[in-house]
């Protein structure tokens, strides 16, 4: 899926590049430019087609029953299609019938589908996002968490003796929301092109902005006005160098996760992190590190067992820096995201450059809830 997004947003740029160079001389497509832009506009087709279908399926998965889920997968396409249509009408400025576009608490005013679509496809951008705990809430969302020093503790008991009691502690904490906002900057001429998808277009670009913000924020936000990132917390692991690591450090690093965490772990890390532990050897010469053979998985390999996101937004290794993460993050992290995406069409800040301004907000908020969970892995100052 996230091949095909980012498939499609190519396609999108080179449309946008060629709607550009004409603007720029002021004249119109010549043959060879009207030739290429008919067969961007026939790739961007199928490839939308490939992404809505994938998503059909998904819905089939999901336990749909088989004639239920045909229905759904036509009716969702159909849904899709139309969202496509009315949000390009909104954007161009055309008219609209009465309840194609509605506000919602808030402050939303596209189709429900192409909402749920920019928040779906902003997670398949995203893989840090895909390993969290994510609720839906349109307001607070209050998570029970316990405290690590006081937990109910069983105990073996005689017959007739008396029950050890234990002083569990609870709090809670408030996940609420932060405001998450991409702003697309179209030019007239390419708006105008009325066989172009400009839904499309403006899809790809938020989605893009969308992934990337909530995953640096998710792995290393600090609350203010964004959310606390997996950094803040977590159990600590300081590496015995800032500039190296060996293969001794993976090894305690996967042991300093206690046990119940260890099944589901997974390791983040940035690009050049990986590739320094890509050339360490066990004591027999064998590479610690294991490539991985199914690349639409998401996860570049596996160490020790388990498996290797790379995230942009992770430290690499050096002075202060935290530049691994290992555990099970599903159990760790909350993300708190309102359903609904709001978008509004600015038509007079960008006029004087010919071109019109789609802003997007989306509400998200997250915060680490259990430190057990996972390793926080740093270098020394």
């Amino acid at each position: 899926m996230k091949e095909l997004i980012e498939k499609r947003g190519a396609i999108s740029r080179r449309m946008k590049e060629l709607i550009d160079g004409i603007r720029t001389e002021t004249r119109a497509f010549n043959e060879e430019e009207q030739a290429e832009f008919s067969k961007l506009e026939a790739d961007l087709a199928a490839v939308n087609a490939t992404i809505e279908a994938e998503k059909r399926a998904e819905a089939a998965l999901a336990g749909c029953g088989s004639d239920d889920a045909e229905n759904q997968q036509e009716n969702g396409g159909e849904e899709v299609r139309a969202a496509n249509i009315i949000v390009s009408d909104f954007i161009r400025g055309n008219e609209l019938r009465a309840g194609e576009m509605t506000t919602t608490s808030t402050g939303s005013i596209i189709p429900s589908e192409f909402s749920q679509d920019i928040i779906h496809d902003t997670f398949a951008l995203s893989g840090v996002l895909n390993m969290v705990s994510v609720v839906n809430s349109k307001g607070t969302y209050k998570q029970i968490v316990s405290d690590s020093t006081n937990k109910i503790s069983a105990g073996w008991t005689d017959e007739i003796g008396e029950i050890t009691a234990s002083d569990a502690k609870f709090k809670t904490i408030e996940i609420g929301h932060h405001k998450l906002t991409a702003l697309a900057k179209l030019s007239l001429e390419l708006i105008n092109q009325n066989e172009f998808d400009i839904a499309s277009e403006v899809m790809y670009q938020t989605e893009r902005d969308f992934a990337l913000k909530a995953e640096s924020a998710i792995i290393s936000g600090n609350g203010s006005d964004k959310p606390y990132g997996l950094t803040t917390a977590g159990t600590a692991y300081e590496l015995a160098s800032n500039t190296a690591i060996v293969a001794d450090d993976i090894v305690r690093i996967y042991h300093a996760l206690k046990a119940p965490f260890q099944q589901n772990a997974a390791w983040i890390m940035s690009n050049d992190t990986l590739c320094a532990i890509r050339l360490l050897t066990d004591v027999s010469g064998r590479y610690i590190f294991h490539q991985n053979e199914n690349f639409t998985s998401g996860y570049a390999g596996f160490i020790l067992g388990k498996p290797v996101l790379i995230s942009d937004a992770m430290d690499n290794i050096g002075s202060g820096n935290k530049p691994i993460l290992f555990g099970d993050f599903g159990r760790a992290y909350k993300v708190n995201l309102n359903p609904d995406v709001s978008m509004q069409v600015l038509n007079e800040k960008y006029a004087d450059f010919g071109m019109k301004g789609v802003l997007s907000i989306m509400w998200i908020d997250g915060r680490p809830v259990n430190s057990e969970a996972y390793v926080t892995v740093s270098c020394p100052v």
